[in-house]
């Protein structure tokens, strides 16, 4: 089955390589940046390869862009199969969550969490066109409850909402056929994860590819890392 799939924040890094690969696996790609120009160099590697990528501008941090791509995709292609949140932000990496400043918490819940969230909300109109809906919450192990501590405080406490998120989400959709997971990417070496990250973005693609093209009888509410559950 080919694919409609819609991924935030998919200009560079693994947003942009997820992308490709699925492109290459026969999916219809729909790339998004807040600078429309930033996805210049994703649409040369498509046209170069005759992959079928589509793009279009996005931040998910304003509700009007969010509002202007529904639009168009919902005129374009009527439904989306799988929907990626991936674009977020880490903004916090060495302050302590006692003398965080209020306005970094604000920054980061806005692109981390309410930027999903809004997603969900605006795009289950077309995801229950799908015969087989997915949403993929791109996660960190940053976030989990169960081995959380100091260091990072936003990102950690946004991430654990996100997950939140995909729980919430999960049980309300599943009636529609939309499963809903959170996928832990690994430590990744991208320019947020940073050159000593344990592992290539090669090496992250694939766990992330196969959440975004589960089988209809695919697991949902679960966080994933690499293709197996792990713990909230």
């Amino acid at each position: 089955m080919q694919r409609i799939i819609l991924i935030t924040g998919s200009n560079k890094g693994l947003g942009q390589n997820v992308g490709l690969e699925l492109c290459r696996h026969g999916h219809i790609v729909v790339f998004t940046s807040r600078n429309i120009k930033n996805l210049n160099q994703t649409k040369k590697i498509c046209k170069d390869e005759k992959l079928n990528g589509d793009f279009y501008q996005l931040d998910v941090g304003n509700l009007t862009s969010i509002n202007n791509l529904h639009k168009a995709i919902k005129k374009k292609y009527r439904k989306i199969d799988t929907l990626i949140n991936n674009a977020g932000i880490l903004i916090d990496r060495s302050d302590k969550l006692i003398s965080l400043q209020e306005k970094k918490m604000t920054q980061v819940f806005q692109t981390n969490v309410l930027g999903p969230l809004r997603m969900i909300q605006k795009f289950s109109d077309v995801l229950k066109k799908s015969s087989n809906g997915i949403i993929v919450n791109i996660s960190s192990v940053l976030g989990q409850l169960t081995d959380m501590s100091s260091g990072m405080p936003s990102y950690r406490i946004s991430k654990c909402a996100l997950n939140a998120i995909t729980k919430i989400s999960s049980s309300e959709l599943s009636s529609f056929g939309i499963k809903v997971n959170s996928v832990h990417p690994g430590w990744v070496k991208t320019d947020m994860g940073g050159s000593n990250a344990s592992i290539t973005i090669k090496e992250a693609i694939p766990g992330i590819v196969w959440a975004a093209t589960l089988e209809k009888n695919g697991p949902t509410g679960k966080f994933f890392f690499n293709k197996k559950e792990i713990s909230w």
